[in-house]
């Protein structure tokens, strides 16, 4: 290939594939190849030089925010990359063919569902012949790969949602304390004091006890406390996410949302408290507990995020991993290939083929006394002949209701004689 020029690394692990890959397709070109393998060879390269265009920036070339909310890099890299390794198996040799079998088989079964018809590709895989095996194999590396880039583009998607709700969120939270904060009378967060001044009702406010009327700064002090609540339930979730070797960080995102959710269920949460929505519970009786209650409220939005850390958690969960010790969601048990068949010599089975226990040597009054030539005087190998035993077949007794005739033999169970079909 081509040198190209010094850029960059936007996809790393992209261009460390496409290094490795193209130095296999090297050794393979200088142990000498067909032209078809060479045909395949060239397609290969190209679809390298297009993997490290993606790796670097270099094609296609977005600009920051959109290379990061559409993942143009990395999904054009691993796809061209994932579709230069499934052609790599038309410049293999046997040899390399054998060896891509169990990866293959293996990534089969962790991207593939039980029930996907593709998956039978891999139960005949083993039994082929090497041609027809190497396009078997070519078909099982594809199936599985275009299944790994979908499961990708999936949590993508997933992510940016999540991103999108956090922003929704974030932007009416935004409006509702910028707009309470001039008119603090159309979202009083104030519960009436036991005592009353000469003025009027005392009040408890978020930002004061015993004051004669809301303030715009309650508003402010329940979001913070409610940011501070999501802030915690954040942290707790994210505990329990398994890292992800991906490019779309999923717990980040999700815990982007938890923050403003956060103020958001702690502001509805005191609304809905003064309004005597919660049985029991209609007034707060000191700033303190107003806080107090803001700061649960908020944390209290795991209720609602819960399905969604779930979710992610499946995400996760069904990209395969490098590790053995676990097994995706769907992935089956490995089919064992069936023995080899013996080969086949003129007058049956190659007895250099036959197990030591279904053979005996020639001695001198053998079969194979007469035999000469250069083996002659060799320890010669030849099946045990077993003769055939005589099989004694005996009818079973009649039943009670079986007619036996004066011959001794039995008409048809069950049917009367004379209607015998």
């Amino acid at each position: 290939m081509s040198e190209r020029p010094r850029k960059k690394v936007r996809v790393h692990s992209v261009a460390v594939g496409v290094e490795v890959l193209e130095t296999r397709l090297d050794v393979a070109v200088a142990q000498g190849i067909g032209p078809d393998q060479r045909a395949a060879a060239e397609g290969v390269r190209r679809l390298l030089r297009r993997a490290q265009d993606a790796a670097y920036g270099v094609d296609p070339s977005p600009g920051p925010i959109s290379r990061w909310w559409s993942g143009a890099l990395v999904e054009a890299g691993y796809q061209n990359l994932h579709a230069a390794r499934a052609q790599m198996i038309d410049v293999y040799d046997d040899a390399e063919i054998e060896a891509e079998i169990p990866a293959a088989i293996a990534r089969s079964q962790a991207t593939l569902h039980r029930d996907d018809p593709r998956r039978a590709l891999i139960d005949v895989l083993q039994v082929q012949a090497v041609a027809r095996q190497r396009a078997f194999l070519r078909r099982a590396i594809e199936d599985a790969y275009d299944s790994l880039d979908r499961q990708h583009e999936r949590l993508r998607s997933f992510r940016n949602i999540i991103l999108l709700l956090a922003l929704c969120i974030a932007v009416l939270v935004g409006i509702t304390i910028v707009g309470v904060a001039y008119n603090p009378e159309i979202m009083p967060l104030c519960f009436a004091a036991d005592g009353s001044s000469a003025e009027g009702i005392l009040l408890n406010c978020p930002t004061g006890t015993d004051v004669t009327s809301p303030s715009g700064g309650d508003i402010v002090v329940i979001a913070l406390l409610g940011l501070l609540g999501g802030a915690l339930a954040a942290a707790v979730s994210i505990r329990n996410l398994r890292g992800t070797s991906t490019p779309y960080d999923v717990p980040v995102a999700l815990a982007l949302l938890k923050v403003p959710l956060g103020a958001f269920t702690a502001i509805l949460g005191l609304v809905a408290i003064q309004g005597d929505f919660v049985p029991g519970l209609s007034a707060l009786d000191s700033q303190q507990q107003i806080l107090a209650y803001a700061l649960v409220l908020g944390y209290a939005q795991q209720v609602f995020t819960y399905s969604l850390d779930r979710r992610a958690q499946t995400l996760l969960n069904d990209l395969p991993g490098k590790d053995a010790s676990t097994a995706p969601a769907g992935a089956g048990t490995v089919v064992a290939s069936p023995p080899p068949v013996l080969p086949m010599g003129p007058s049956g089975p190659d007895p250099a083929m036959v197990p030591p226990q279904f053979v005996h040597a020639a001695g001198g009054n053998g079969a194979n006394n007469g035999s000469s030539g250069a083996g002659s005087d060799a320890t010669k190998a030849s099946t045990i002949d077993l003769e055939p035993a005589e099989v004694q077949f005996e009818p079973p007794p009649p039943d009670d209701d079986d007619i036996v005739q004066d011959d001794g033999s039995t008409t048809l169970p069950n049917v009367p004689i004379g209607d015998h079909r």
